[in-house]
This record gives structure tokens, C-alpha cells and sequence, in this order.
């Protein structure tokens, strides 16, 4: 048999068990698989190789898989280990595993049971190809209207309410029906009016399965999500995210309602998915989250930008700014420094030309393209600016008219001319030869008989000429005399020993012996216990005593999990109940069984109380 185009498997196998004629599907069963109990799946089916290989579908395994699963819809969200783990489990007969391991059987995103069909795509596809069938992009997760023809897609009658299918498996799954089991035609049971959000979010989905199967989703996607979130300020510099501001607008976008007919659950609180697929991906997200997002961060994927601008500014490079320059707005900036402003909160970005020197800044973050050709303030006009500038302050010339041609404001003139002046008078006052004649003078002055009292005697010049002359000043002054330090142990380190291990002592007992439930004892449980962590972190090596008690009394995770299960039983005898694995567990707090002694001495608790009931009776 030969696919449809796009048809989903399920529909190729269900018309083939319709062909063979047979009621029962256990034979059709062993010709698909060779067994007479396997189901198939309708996003990610396994076993895809046994059925190219009992010659059912007419096609390869990659063909199959790309052209009639969900695989293509999953792939750009999975990483690269997850991706071929899948696909080799669909290949062969991974069963559950293929959904636990792409991240949907785990996913918040409620699975439809009910496939799904569009009326007028019916009367096509009788058209086309003479018969009906399941297409694939009506089953994407999320799927409710149809994108072609604008209508909402049926899972039952609309005048009977009789379903199509009970289950999306193969052992469930009829011929895509063109009448209802009352005998309604389903091509005519079209529903025009449809919500304008259903709809945007059905292309959305369509136009990322579109993507996806072409492999053009961008794989740095997050990246991608933060530059938008910053420039919607919904995002630090520091990249944290304003959780409730987020929050806030999603839901105002997606209602509840919304939200519940794709089956997808509310976003509430810092954990919520919608909170935790901006962070660092530790696991796969489901396709249809990413579909709202970018939803709401772009209005549709096709809007998405294909290269991530990792900076509220952009990648670079950026344009200079200088007009007093021939490579003025040319790209000659590569490098960018970002702050936050301590007033707004907004990124500001500091730009550097080293050509020209001129250095300038902008809050960001940039919205339109042309952003990148403002500056806020200037924070150096450079070498080359300001040779313009001197050049006409000499030729002479009006304070504006100087400034219309330095493109600048007359303020601006006034005070580099106050600070040129003041640069000039510096330069012919000679600081650095005054300050050195003074501290001369006042060492000739002086007995040099004490080292500080020299620097003191003249301290303004000497922490002038410390931090802008110091090799002068090192060869002027006599080297300063080192001091020897003694280093004398002020700890009685014996007599502390005996007084912590006391200590160390009644801690262990009381955490050994208390009523409650059992801590580990470790170094840094004593050491808070008796309020001397950090002197037992530290300086445990002199402290023969201390080491000595704790060597023989802490406990590995192993002797702590037997421990916290003696306790957990005798708790629930006291409660009078019957002590079993599962209540011992859980009263024991143990999640995962460390050692096989460990679960060896569980069953003998158990087998204990197993022993003893027949008695007691």
C-alpha cells in the first residue's frame, strides 16, 4: 500500500485491515507485526521496520517515519542523543519507552484519545484519491481548527454525538468514515464560526510543523526567547525574568479557557512550565508550549528571527557615530559593554570606536533596526573630534557656529573650551615637578631617623607622587625595614580537644537516641549541632580526640538508611498497623535503596513481623 499524502500510519494500517476484509485483528495483527497483541501509536508508533518488512506499506523506514508520524513535529525540541534514541525506538519495538523518552508521557500537555477530522477535507480527499483518510497534521497536539479550510475539526457527530474512535491505537481505530454510524453525512457538518485565537494557534502549530519537517526551527531557540523577553522588559540584564509580569500577560493573551481546550494546564508560580522553559533546558519541553510561546513573544514562528541577537543591542558590529569622521556610521564597533540603569532598570549599552576614540551610550533595549543609529550621551568624543574642535577654536568663529559644524550643542562647546583651559593651565603649572620640589624639601627638613614620620610630615604630596610618580618616589626613599613576626599559638589545642570531644559526644548520643526522625551523622550535622562547623572543617587534624570519636561514629549512607528503617518500624507498631515496604518506606523517607544490604535487611524487618503475626493471632 501506498501513503496518502500526509496521512498519519494509522490510517494506512486501518485501511489495510479494511481491505483484507477481516472482522477479528488479531491475523491482521501477525501480518502488520507478527503478533497478535501490538498497538500502534498515532504520534510516535514503534515497530515502523516490522512493518516495512512484512511488506504492508510500500516505502522505507525513513519515508514512513518522516512522512507519516509526529516525529518531524517533536525533533527540533529534543536534543541530539534524545532525537536518535527516539527514532531508533520507533524503528524497532520501543512500546512506552518511545514517549518517555521524547518527554511526552511526562508532559503537563493532555493527550486528545479521539482523532480528528476535517468536513470539507473529506470531500477532497473522495475527490483525489477516492476514499477518506486520517491526515496527519489534524492529529498534531493542540490541532483544533483545520488551517486549510478554516473550519473546527470533529472528533464525533455533531447531530448524534457518536464518536469515530475509542482509542488512538490500531485495535481502536476505524477508516477515516465519510458517515456517521446513524448514517449522517460528516461532510456536512461543517462549524464556520470559529474563535480567532483557536485559529492563530492552529496555524502556528502548522507553520512549526511546516518548519520542522524542513528543519528550520532554530536550534537556539532559548537564546532566542531571552533577547525578546528583554526587549518586551520582561527580562534583566542579568537575564531573570519578571515571573509576574510574564505570567500576567501570557494568561491575558491565553485565556483559561483557551488554555483548557488545548489541554494545557494554567501557569502559576515560579515552577510552572511557563516559568521553567526560559531557563536552562535540563529536559525537552512538549512542542505545543513552544508553540504558545512563541505565540506570545512574536505573534507566529514566521516572525521568529533565524539568528539570535544575544544582546538587547543586537550581535554587532555597531555603527561609529562620530561625524567628525570619514567611517562615520560604518559597522567599525565590535565589542559592547552592558550595565543596568539604576533608575529604570533598563540594559544601557557603552560603545566604543578605536579608530577615532569617540564613546557613546543608549538604554536599550532596541526595538526597530534604526536604533542601532542613536546614543543617549557621549562619554568621549575622541582624538579626532577634538582636533576638530581646537582647529576651530583657533581659526575663531561664534559658539553656535562652531557647534552646528562639530554637530553638537553650544553647551557642549562652552564646556570643552572650560575644560581645555583648564588642561592648558595644568600642564604649564607643572604639577608633577612642583609636588617633587616640595617633598624634597621636606625631607632635607627632616632627621630621616623615622620612616613614618617622613610620610606623614608631607602626606599630600606623598599620596600624590605614591600613585601617579612611584618608581621617582621608590628611588628617593630608603627602602622601609622589614618586620619579623613571630607566629605564637594562642590555642591550647589539647585542652580544646578534650572539651569538644564531650560535645561531639552528647551530639552523636542525641541524635542516635532521640524520638525523632533519624539525621545522618556526618561531620557537618555535629558540627551545626554544636555550633562548630567551621572550627571541625578546618582544624579537625589537631584534634586527635574529635577524629577518633567521628571515625568510628559517622555513618555512610548505607548504615543510615538501615537505621531510618529500624525506625520507620517500630513507628508504625506503635501505630499498631502491620510494618509492609511501602509504608516503610515512605514513613523512612527512602526514595532509592543505596545498597543490596540495605534492601536485605528491609525484607528481614518485614519477614520478622511475618514471623510474629501467627503468634500474636
Amino acid at each position: 500500500m501506498k501513503p496518502y499524502p500526509d496521512e498519519i500510519l494509522v490510517s494506512v494500517l486501518a485501511r489495510y485491515h479494511d481491505m483484507k476484509g477481516q472482522m477479528h485483528t488479531k491475523p491482521i495483527l501477525r501480518d502488520i507485526y507478527g503478533v497478535g497483541h501490538k498497538k500502534t501509536s498515532v504520534d510516535l508508533p514503534s515497530s515502523v521496520g516490522s512493518i516495512i518488512s512484512h511488506g504492508i506499506i510500500d516505502s522505507t523506514v525513513d519515508e514512513v517515519i518522516e512522512k507519516c508520524t509526529l516525529f518531524p513535529f517533536y525533533r527540533p525540541f529534543l536534543s541530539e542523543s534524545q532525537a536518535a534514541e527516539v527514532y531508533k525506538l520507533m524503528m524497532g519495538d520501543g512500546g512506552s519507552a518511545t514517549h518517555l523518552t521524547s518527554g511526552i508521557m511526562p508532559s503537563v500537555v493532555r493527550n486528545s484519545d479521539s482523532l480528528r477530522l476535517c468536513p470539507v477535507c473529506l470531500t477532497d480527499d473522495i475527490q483525489n484519491n477516492g476514499e477518506p483518510y486520517w491526515h496527519r497534521e489534524h492529529q498534531l497536539p493542540g490541532m483544533i481548527i483545520c488551517s486549510i479550510h478554516e473550519i473546527e475539526l470533529i472528533t464525533e457527530c455533531n447531530e448524534c454525538a457518536e464518536p469515530f474512535s475509542h482509542s488512538r491505537t490500531t485495535k481502536g481505530v476505524i477508516v477515516c468514515p465519510l458517515f456517521c454510524r446513524n448514517g449522517h453525512d460528516l461532510s456536512t457538518r461543517c462549524v464556520d464560526k470559529v474563535d480567532d485565537h483557536l485559529l492563530q494557534i492552529s496555524r502556528g502549530i502548522t507553520d512549526l510543523f511546516q518548519l520542522s519537517q524542513i528543519g528550520k526551527v532554530p536550534s537556539n531557540i532559548r537564546e532566542l526567547y531571552l533577547v525578546k523577553l528583554s526587549q518586551l522588559n520582561l527580562c534583566t540584564v542579568n537575564k531573570s525574568i519578571r515571573q509576574k509580569e510574564l505570567h500576567s500577560k501570557f494568561l491575558a493573551m491565553f485565556t483559561i479557557d483557551i488554555l483548557n481546550k488545548l489541554g494545557v494546564p494554567k501557569p502559576t508560580g515560579q515552577h510552572s512550565w511557563l516559568s521553567r522553559i526560559f531557563r536552562k533546558p535540563r529536559f525537552s519541553f512538549h512542542p505545543l508550549l513552544h508553540t504558545l510561546v512563541i505565540q506570545f513573544l512574536w505573534g507566529g514562528i514566521k516572525l521568529l528571527p533565524s539568528n539570535a541577537k544575544n544582546l538587547p543591542f543586537g550581535i554587532g558590529p555597531w555603527p561609529c557615530l562620530n561625524r567628525m569622521t570619514s567611517h562615520y556610521g560604518e559597522l567599525t564597533i565590535k565589542d559592547i559593554k552592558i550595565t543596568q540603569c539604576s533608575d529604570t532598570k533598563r540594559p544601557v549599552g557603552s560603545f566604543k570606536c578605536k579608530q577615532c576614540g569617540f564613546h557613546y551610550s543608549r538604554r536599550g533595549p532596541d526595538i526597530v533596526t534604526n536604533d542601532i543609529f542613536t546614543y543617549g550621551r557621549v562619554k568621549d568624543f575622541g582624538q579626532v573630534w577634538r582636533d576638530k574642535a581646537d582647529n576651530l577654536l583657533e581659526k575663531g568663529g561664534s559658539i553656535r557656529s562652531i557647534a552646528r559644524e562639530l554637530h553638537v550643542d553650544s553647551k557642549t562647546v562652552n564646556l570643552y573650551i572650560k575644560k581645555r583651559h583648564t588642561e592648558i593651565a595644568a600642564v604649564e603649572s607643572s604639577e608633577q615637578e612642583l609636588r617633587r620640589n616640595r617633598f624634597m624639601k621636606s625631607i632635607k627638613d627632616s632627621d630621616m631617623e623615622n620612616y613614618d614620620d617622613l610620610k606623614h610630615r608631607n602626606s599630600k604630596d606623598y599620596r600624590w607622587l605614591y600613585k601617579n610618580d612611584r618608581e621617582w618616589l621608590k628611588k628617593l626613599l630608603p627602602a622601609r625595614p622589614k618586620r619579623l613576626v613571630h607566629q605564637i599559638s594562642r590555642v591550647n589545642w589539647n585542652q580544646r580537644d578534650k572539651q569538644l570531644v564531650k560535645e561531639i559526644n552528647q551530639a552523636i548520643l542525641t541524635l542516635r537516641m532521640g524520638d525523632h526522625k533519624p539525621e545522618r551523622i556526618t561531620i557537618s550535622r555535629i558540627g551545626r549541632t554544636i555550633g562548630k562547623l567551621a572550627l571541625l572543617e578546618r582544624h579537625l587534624d589537631k584534634l586527635p580526640f574529635c577524629y577518633g570519636l567521628l571515625k568510628v561514629n559517622l555513618e555512610t549512607e548505607e548504615q543510615h538508611q538501615i537505621r531510618k528503617i529500624d525506625w520507620a518500624v517500630q513507628k508504625i507498631k506503635q501505630q499498631g498497623d502491620r510494618p509492609v515496604k511501602w509504608k516503610i518506606l515512605r514513613y523512612s523517607g527512602i526514595r532509592i535503596i543505596s545498597t543490596d544490604v540495605v534492601n536485605g535487611h528491609l525484607y528481614m524487618r518485614i519477614g520478622e513481623t511475618i514471623d510474629i503475626s501467627p503468634k500474636a493471632a
